[in-house]
């Protein structure tokens, strides 16, 4: 008899844990409340991550590091695939883009959906300023390491046995979600006529200009609508810039350095895609939300502006930025990734500074 009540309640515990088991964390659900996709995009069940140590990885094509550290990551999650599990947060330049390098990396693990609410509130919540980023959680949905890039760089062998003896800690809270929630890649082709009638519904001159001071640096940089020029000085250095809206290219030199630049440009989204003083430089500008985001090198460079304000806000890896517009006089000032800014602005809009905001980030 009891013997039977041992093995009654043996049986009992054994189907009372695995149902924990299969239970899918509160934690998941609330870091990925829209699901997973595979680099098809297709649905992937958020189950797949039970009862696994997560790295959500913060990465993205266009950034060297992060085709260096990739193939790292991959044969390290494949090696440990029964107990760790990579969730991927794309910082690549569109959707497609995202799935391709998923597929060229090999990354068999799931994403989330492209620049969604989601994806925003990771990096707001982790506070994700360059990549590659690999935060690790433990099986609970608790952190182990905010760096766990370093681990698998230096030690892959080792790695897993660590995050394994390290006493997680908390989460760090959430942070709403950006209101570029749910952006779509649409930059479009438009002719150079299309263009200038743009230009001619925001009513403005051919002509404008800035001057001021970024840092230490003197500026002054004039812009032609007739010529489709920028020319000026940085200091004693010459700026000169040619926009050709047919061939739809941004080059020239500043700061001795080359300027080559591709863009996309309609009235709603602008885009900006090439090399500025030689790091890969790109830029996504959405007009109405007004919001920017791009990256230079390896380091995410965001800007968020209130047009009714004058407010800009950003941040390029680190180092933040938070600049005033006085529409009255047109003066921005400010500080720009920690450099105070003091710029006359004449005939141009923050649209026109967030456009050709690569002049000032050297």
């Amino acid at each position: 008899m009891i013997w039977r009540k041992a093995m009654f309640v043996l049986v009992l515990i054994l189907c009372v844990s695995s149902s924990l088991l299969a239970q899918t964390p509160t934690i998941w659900k609330e870091l990925f409340p829209l699901g997973l996709l595979n680099s098809d995009g297709k649905e992937v069940s958020i189950e797949t991550l039970n009862g696994k140590y997560i790295g959500i990885y913060f990465a993205g094509q266009w950034c060297s590091g992060c085709r260096a550290f990739s193939p790292q990551l991959v044969p390290f999650r494949n090696n440990n695939a029964d107990q760790f599990e990579v969730v991927y947060v794309s910082s690549d330049k569109n959707k497609a883009a995202q799935y391709a390098y998923m597929k060229e990396a090999g990354m068999s693990w799931p994403t989330l959906e492209f620049r969604s609410a989601p994806a925003l509130a990771l990096k707001s919540r982790f506070e994700v300023t360059a990549i590659p980023t690999l935060i690790v959680l433990s099986p609970a949905g608790e952190l182990i390491t905010s760096d766990g890039r370093a681990d698998v760089q230096n030690s892959p062998a080792d790695a897993m046995a660590k995050w394994l003896g390290t006493t997680p800690t908390p989460l760090p809270y959430a942070v709403a979600a950006s209101s570029r929630a749910g952006e779509s890649d649409r930059l479009a082709h438009l002719d150079r006529q299309v263009v200038d009638e743009v230009n001619a519904l925001r009513a403005i001159p051919k002509q404008g200009w800035i001057k001021g001071t970024v840092g230490s640096k003197e500026y002054f940089v004039a812009f032609d609508r007739t010529a489709w020029t920028i020319k000026g000085n940085v200091g004693d250095k010459p700026i000169d810039i040619k926009i050709d809206h047919d061939k739809k290219t941004i080059q020239g030199y500043s700061h001795d350095s080359g300027v080559d630049l591709a863009f996309t440009w309609s009235t709603e989204e602008y885009g900006l895609e090439g090399d500025v003083y030689g790091y890969p430089y790109w830029l996504a500008i959405n007009w109405p939300s007004g919001n920017a985001m791009g990256g230079l090198s390896c380091s995410m460079l965001e800007f968020n502006w209130n047009m009714d304000t004058g407010v800009i806000t950003g941040f390029l890896a680190d180092r933040k930025a938070n600049m005033k517009h006085d529409k009255v006089t047109g003066r921005l000032t400010g500080d720009l990734f920690n450099r105070p800014l003091d710029l006359q602005m004449t005939n141009l809009d923050l649209h026109d500074f967030i456009q050709h905001a690569y002049l000032f980030l050297k």
